[in-house]
């Protein structure tokens, strides 16, 4: 079949607002709440009619102390007498009162008597089915913010899925280039070009489809129209086969391709002996006509109708008149049944927002759904959708975890006054300014000339028994560069004269040795950065944001974890001792496994503690085993993993190049190389070390880490409490080594950058992020291969985006039909997948859009393509 040059997009767009879900159909209370304002505005043009509640006297019920005297509010009141449920045969009308809580004593809203109120009701009940039938049409006249109607806005999103919908298909091979191009130019005639302009001349024939069965009348397809590239005046004659390129669309299945009419025609023959397409079929047509269902040995006769001009439009116009009929029938049912409000308003959203009709894109979601599904690993495919939801669930908090940290870190540490890379040079400033500020000087510190005379050795005299003289020099820099450089600062504190001087050579005698000298000392103490630290990592409202996101994260990827295990071959003790660590992540409290205390351990090296790799085991068995390894964000994405002895984890696991390897994207440079060292002495004294019986009693106290420099320490406190502490303690060092070596080397404008840091330190690698959606999706999401090392938005934001999809199956079209509303214009969309080949032969997923969407990540080193010609 042909193809068409349709290029992958590798990042997604701004979420575009979507006609899939404004307010259609329209609130029943909001119109409800409508009418009876304008019909109670004469009399009482300033009541609030949501505040307002009516009591009533239940003449059914027996006096009991006022149990039969019932508040309600107005609104739900107003419907229930529209339906019948409430009527003033059974109840008699006592008033309108500001509060429910109404007494014999309390005043009723006035001048509203009780006949006026019972003929308020019977005008709302008289006019309320066609004020809101009305409503159905006028929504689609209303104008947009861009001079459209929203019936506009309704057709030309129509359009756009449905040409995004016929790309899929030739991606997949359903469809040629050929068939966009007819689809294409039959839709000309239902948008505007750029100028306004509509195509005059129809360049193909376009059908509207209706079915009969025997003698019934035909029923029509709501939404369904044929495109035939033949431009044909007479009637269609399906006996007569003409190979020709034919789409049908209809709002259930979509585009379908047919080599000719007849083709067609056969085809939904077959699907008409169909019991559950007969049935839908039904369900679909016109409301206001007589549906009789056709015995099914009744065949369906097709017939075609041929369309002209905007047929778009005149479809939404019949789906429009439809909706009215549909809605009178609706509230036929309510009265027959006396509803109340509650289930008379989901009555019309169930009956009238139809996402088959009103929601253009739940085809293209389906699509993508499916799309994803194929590339998701076996533990997904056996979960039951129970566990997707909650899988998907953590996922999510997962993801946005990692989002929430990288952007309050920039926010936090992004602030030029508050940024880490440039502490010391803004500390150096503050400290220079309070200087010249006690001492009265107004004169910058780059204007202010200091003289430093200092020693360099000892002068011998040629004189017999002369002294030795010191040697010295005079070195002149400006303050702000002796306050800046670590060199000039050591000359200072050691100087024998120190003279400050302005720009014309007069001596500042309040700068004076003692002065300068003491602004040395104080931008060398230490403790100013850990007051920095300290407040920024541990005690700051940022400090308790990243403590809190880490927890989520952490929990949420080990939750995702064992929800995957569950559908491994993984012992089932091994998932009952993990569930009991993240039920209870203290210590305390945690309950027993088969009357055992489960216990974690933390791997350790020299007694640095590496919090991403912990034993879960019962108190007993660490020595001897089984045994669960934990290792978040390992290479290869396994966070547990199942050991029969201690033995054969060192063996088979902590003696691997591979796990040295990750073990080592923990460690900070200057602990590398003793780690190393640590772990090969570990492996290699297992062979000879001293029973401990000979080392208990030595005469010389070894420390244990000499002998065992490879340990698993048991936890404190909770988990997640002790692993943050741990990482805050590492940076905190970590950044302290940097500034102070800096400091040292006269770099004060350069500094550790505390955001690189926290992204190393809190995060997993980017690249992780994917591997967490198996090899399947990792290798096809184009975007993934698109990411830069160290680009954790990037990757965040496109794992978010791919389990995005699987919601649509999970819980989008469930959702749906509990909405109030079905139709909302602000929603939020994420682009929809298409599927192509790659360079390499391989399957991708990448976004579609149109020529005129921008990339999502704006600041990203994304490789974003042109989408494909419309």
């Amino acid at each position: 079949m042909g193809t068409m040059n349709l290029p992958l997009i590798t990042s997604a767009p701004p979420p575009q607002r979507s006609l899939a879900s404004d307010t259609y159909p329209p609130g029943f209370s909001k119109a409800t709440q409508e009418l009876a304002s304008t019909l109670l505005s004469p009399l009482k043009p300033e009541l609030d009619v949501q505040t307002t509640w009516l009591t009533y006297l239940d003449s059914k019920e027996i006096p009991d102390k006022g149990a039969n005297i019932h508040s309600v509010p107005l609104i739900p009141s107003l419907i229930e007498h529209f339906t019948g449920l409430l009527n003033w045969t059974d109840h008699d009308v006592q008033g309108l009162y500001p509060t429910p809580s109404s007494t014999s004593q309390t005043p009723a809203i006035q001048p509203l008597g009780r006949a006026a109120i019972a003929t308020f009701y019977t005008q709302v009940s008289q006019q309320l089915e066609q004020f809101y039938s009305q409503k159905l049409a006028d929504y689609w006249s209303i104008a947009t913010s861009d001079g459209e109607t929203k019936g506009h806005q309704f057709v030309a999103e129509q359009i756009e899925c449905m040409k995004s919908e016929c790309a899929v298909q030739i991606a997949l091979e359903k469809m040629t280039t050929g068939h966009y191009s007819l689809l294409s130019a039959a839709l000309a005639a239902c948008a505007p070009d750029p100028d306004g302009n509509t195509a005059e001349l129809q360049p193909h024939s376009v059908y509207g489809l209706s079915a009969s069965a025997g003698d019934s009348p035909p029923l029509s397809l709501y939404g369904a129209f044929v495109i035939a590239r033949r431009l044909r005046d007479e009637p269609v004659q399906i006996d007569q086969e003409e190979l020709e390129d034919v789409l049908l669309f209809t709002p259930h299945d979509g585009l379908e391709a047919f080599a000719s009419l007849t083709q067609m025609n056969e085809a939904l023959a077959r699907r008409g002996a169909e019991p559950d397409y007969r049935r839908r079929l039904l369900a679909d047509s016109e409301a206001d006509q007589p549906v009789q269902a056709a015995p099914d040995s009744n065949i369906l006769q097709w017939q075609y109708t041929l369309l002209e001009g905007n047929f778009l439009s005149l479809l939404h116009t019949r789906q429009i008149t439809r909706q009215q009929s549909m809605f009178a029938q609706a509230v036929q049912l309510a009265r027959t049944q006396r509803m109340d409000a509650v289930c008379f308003e989901q009555s019309i959203v169930q009956l009238l927002g139809s996402e088959v009709y009103f929601d253009h894109h739940w085809r293209l979601d389906r699509l993508d759904n499916d799309l994803v599904e194929s590339q998701m690993p076996a533990w997904w495919k056996t979960m039951k959708q129970s566990q997707r939801i909650e899988w998907h669930e953590q996922a999510q908090r997962f993801g946005q975890s990692v989002v929430n940290i990288r952007k309050n870190s920039k926010d936090h540490f992004g602030q030029p006054d508050n940024d880490s890379r440039t502490y010391f040079t803004r500390y150096i400033d503050k400290q220079l300014e309070d200087v010249l500020k006690r001492a009265s000087v107004e004169v910058a510190a780059q204007h202010i000339i200091v003289s430093l005379t200092y020693t360099t050795g000892t002068e011998v005299l040629d004189i017999p028994g002369a002294p030795m003289m010191p040697a010295t020099e005079t070195a002149k820099t400006s303050l702000w560069q002796l306050a800046h450089t670590h060199a000039y600062r050591a000359k200072a504190k050691d100087a024998l004269l120190i003279q400050a001087m302005d720009s014309e050579g007069a001596v500042i005698r309040k700068l004076d040795k003692a002065t300068i000298k003491e602004l040395v000392t104080t931008i060398e103490a230490p403790q100013h950065l850990s007051e920095y630290l300290d407040l920024n990592l541990k005690t700051s409202a940022y400090a308790q944001q990243l403590k809190q996101s880490r927890k989520v994260m952490l929990e949420a990827q080990m939750k995702m974890m064992l929800l995957e295990i569950e559908q491994l071959a993984f012992a089932p003790a091994g998932r009952e001792w993990i569930k009991a660590v993240l039920d209870s992540p203290a210590p305390q409290g945690r309950r027993t496994i088969k009357d055992e205390a489960i216990e974690v351990r933390f791997f350790t090296v020299n007694q640095f503690k590496m919090t991403n790799v912990m034993l879960i085991a019962p108190a007993g068995k660490f020595d001897k085993g089984p045994l669960v390894l934990c290792t978040l964000n390992a290479s290869d994405g396994i966070v547990f993993r199942w050991f029969n002895s201690m033995f054969h984890l060192t063996t088979t696991f902590l003696e691997e190049v591979s796990f040295q390897q990750y073990l080592l994207k923990q460690i900070p440079l200057s602990r590398r190389l003793e780690t190393l060292r640590a772990m090969q002495y570990e492996k290699e004294a297992k062979h000879w070390r001293p029973p401990q019986v000979l080392t208990q009693f030595s005469l010389i106290p070894i420390p244990s880490r000499l002998l065992h420099p490879v340990v698993f320490i048991r936890q404190s406190k909770d988990i997640y409490e002790e692993i943050h502490e741990t990482r805050i303690t590492q940076l905190i060092s970590e950044a302290k080594r940097h500034m102070s070596q800096e400091t040292n080397q006269g770099q004060a404008g350069r500094s550790f950058d505390l955001i690189a840091g926290i992204a190393i330190l809190f995060l997993p690698e980017p690249i992780m992020m994917p591997v967490a959606l198996g090899v399947g999706l990792y290798k096809t999401w184009n975007a993934f291969s698109k990411i830069d090392e160290g680009d954790h938005e990037g990757a965040a934001e496109e794992f978010l985006s791919a389990i995005g999809y699987l919601a649509t199956a999970l819980i989008g079209h469930v959702a749906l039909a509990l909405k109030p509303v079905t139709h909302a214009s602000g929603a939020a969309r994420s682009p929809h997948l298409i599927r192509r080949v790659g360079r390499d032969g391989q399957m991708q997923i990448g976004y579609l859009l149109s020529h005129s969407k921008a990339p999502r990540f704006a600041d990203s080193k994304l490789i974003v393509y042109k989408g494909f010609p419309i």
